[in-house]
């Protein structure tokens, strides 16, 4: 499959490698292609190349590797119809309206799922435990949709979890402030590692 992933920070690179190496192919969008470090990134993830955001947004699936006060910039003039994984996250609140719902009015017309935002990227590449696959929790409206980013998830190696329908989106954003919360301020485990690990099984428990 093609997907096109918005942005080349640590979750853009993360997922990129992730999906690449699960015989994938990725369009990395970004506003500036020609950038040393990016170049420097599609030459190290074989099946991927670097352009625009809105030939990225060819891609059947695109993935919004960004931070989440980037999205409205992103989102506003693009038309785009697929599948859009939504893995932003605010810390802390912006007001009542929730992440999936504000990328959900920025693309009326795409099929929002929420996912791969309740994990650190340093977990995207190598979901695995001591031989134990990290759940993904995916969010959304559109089942066909869903069961794409459930896919997507499954062939990174997680353990993926359908959550709900998009009213249990605003729940897997609490999920990733509180682990933001513990990172940000030291509470959690000593290492983003071992933080990364709680945060994995936390499900794993029902």
């Amino acid at each position: 499959m093609e997907i096109g992933i918005v942005g080349t920070g640590s979750v853009g690179r993360a997922l990129g490698t992730g999906f690449t190496r699960a015989g994938h192919t990725v369009r990395f969008g970004t506003r500036l292609p020609d950038r040393e470090d990016v170049r420097e990134l599609v030459a190290s993830v074989a099946g991927s190349e670097a352009g625009p955001v809105a030939w990225a947004a060819e891609a059947p699936v695109l993935v919004l590797g960004v931070p989440a006060d980037s999205v409205t910039a992103i989102l506003d003039g693009l038309d785009y119809d697929g599948v859009l994984v939504d893995p932003t996250n605010r810390y802390p609140t912006a007001g009542e309206e929730s992440q999936y719902d504000v990328v959900s009015r920025l693309a009326p017309d795409a099929r929002v799922v929420k996912a791969f935002n309740t994990l650190g990227a340093e977990v995207m590449t190598d979901p695995d435990f001591d031989g134990v696959a990290a759940t993904m929790l995916v969010a959304g409206e559109d089942v066909a949709a869903k069961e794409t980013v459930i896919g997507l998830a499954a062939d990174l190696g997680f353990h993926p979890l359908d959550a709900g329908d998009g009213s249990a989106a605003p729940s897997l954003e609490d999920l990733a402030r509180l682990w933001i919360r513990l990172a940000v301020t030291g509470s959690g485990p000593a290492s983003d590692h071992e933080l990364g690990r709680e945060f994995a099984f936390v499900v794993h428990a029902r």
